[in-house]
C-alpha cells in the first residue's frame, strides 16, 4: 500500500484551527503554544521515523507515526494526518515498510507547509 496522493487535501484545516482558537474565547495564545509544540515535536518524530526505517523496526515506526497522526488531527494538519493514517495502516497490517521510505521527506515538507500557513493565526485576539 503506497502513501496517498495528498495534493487534493488542504495543508491546514481552517475549521479545526478556528475551533482551537474559539476554545479560549478567541484568544490564539493556546493555538500559539500548541503550534510551537507541534512544530518542535514534528522534527523529533521525523527523526524517530528515519531511525525506525534504518533499523527496520516496525514498533519504533508505529509509535512515532501514531504520535504524528494524533497531533496532526488535533492541529488540523490535514495532509500530515492523511500521510500518517496510511503509514499507520502499513505498520499495523504488516505491510511493506519499504513503502514508507519517502515518508520522512514528505512529512518534513508538509510540516513546513502547515507551519507557514498556520502563522496567520498566531497572535490573533
Amino acid at each position: 500500500m503506497p502513501l496517498p496522493d495528498i495534493s487534493n487535501h488542504p495543508s491546514l484545516n481552517k475549521e479545526r484551527v478556528a475551533e482551537l482558537i474559539e476554545q479560549t474565547a478567541h484568544d490564539s495564545s493556546l493555538f500559539a503554544r500548541l503550534y510551537s509544540l507541534f512544530k518542535d515535536e514534528g522534527q523529533t518524530l521525523i527523526k524517530d521515523i528515519v531511525e525506525g526505517l534504518e533499523a527496520n523496526d516496525r514498533s519504533v515506526l508505529h509509535d512515532a507515526i501514531h504520535k504524528v497522526k494524533g497531533s496532526s488531527a488535533a492541529m488540523g494538519a490535514s495532509r500530515i494526518y492523511e500521510l500518517s493514517s496510511t503509514a499507520i495502516g502499513i505498520c499495523r497490517n504488516d505491510g511493506d515498510i519499504g513503502d514508507l521510505t519517502e515518508l520522512p521527506t514528505l512529512l518534513a515538507t508538509e510540516y513546513a507547509s502547515y507551519c507557514q500557513e498556520a502563522k496567520q493565526y498566531l497572535g490573533q485576539r
